[in-house]
């Protein structure tokens, strides 16, 4: 399948490199805010992405499955899923915050097999294949290599859940007391890859969907990083609570750091 899978990622490409333009162009300019529920908002912008892509998928793909963000999931027995998110990082889109991207991957039977992260601004296009590794621009990526919680830097992401909220407030004041630094981007999609380039090293979520991991899971794992979660069940995408490391060392080292959390 190794071939279909290459041949799957350069199709993928190249629907990316299509889309792009919608978000280019539409950055900084007025938006039409729709909002879905408590902290959860969609743009026309996500709108126009997610149809550009789905159309593209089906035309190449008539026998994948399919589910993005704003259109949901498709009902169907197929092998192979595509999963999107068309903007992640809609907040910051809508305030003209330059950081977000598409997302989009493919999976078999739920194992992300080919993964695409386009940062249209800056041009990034991170891309992974099973077993082929990760690359930014056509670069091999690795993670960083950090193996200590005093050098490494972290990124979280806010909860909308008050409950949850709480649980992650609670976490980040360990990490703050024992990391580097924290972050937290407003783009799941991105913090996750950048783990994969090594620019941040432990990435932590309570609260997260499939279609903002399961591109960027692959990323990690290509890139030589660690998929774990918070609960300590296997990753998968899943997941609600994803966590990524940048080596074995750092999950260890978070395992400690969260267990003393839960016995404060």
């Amino acid at each position: 399948m190794s071939n279909s899978y290459s041949a799957w990622l350069a199709t993928a490409q190249a629907i990316i490199t299509e889309a792009s333009p919608l978000l280019h162009r539409a950055w900084g300019q007025a938006h039409t805010v729709h909002n879905k529920g408590v902290r959860n908002i969609v743009t026309e912008s996500d709108v126009a992405v997610e149809q550009l892509v789905l159309q593209r998928l089906r035309e190449h793909f008539p026998d994948h499955a399919i589910t993005s963000e704003e259109a949901g999931a498709q009902t169907s027995s197929a092998k192979v899923r595509w999963i999107l998110d068309p903007l992640d990082g809609t907040t910051n889109f809508s305030r003209d915050m330059p950081l977000f991207c598409i997302s989009l991957a493919a999976v078999v039977h739920d194992e992300p097999v080919v993964g695409i992260i386009h940062d249209p601004l800056r041009g990034h296009t991170f891309a992974a294949l099973r077993g082929g590794g990760t690359t930014l621009n056509g670069q091999a990526l690795h993670t960083s290599g950090i193996t200590h919680l005093h050098e490494a830097m972290f990124a979280v992401d806010w909860p909308r859940d008050e409950t949850l909220r709480r649980t992650m407030h609670g976490l980040t004041g360990k990490i703050l007391a024992r990391g580097r630094t924290l972050r937290a981007l407003g783009t799941a999609a991105l913090a996750m890859t950048y783990v994969a380039t090594g620019w941040l090293d432990v990435y932590a979520a309570l609260s997260l969907s499939a279609w903002d991991q399961a591109a960027a899971g692959l990323l990690v794992q290509e890139a030589g990083g660690c998929a774990a979660t918070l609960s300590g069940a296997p990753w998968t995408i899943h997941a609600p609570d994803p966590l990524f490391t940048a080596t074995p060392q750092l999950l260890t080292a978070f395992r400690r750091l969260q267990s003393e959390e839960n016995d404060a």
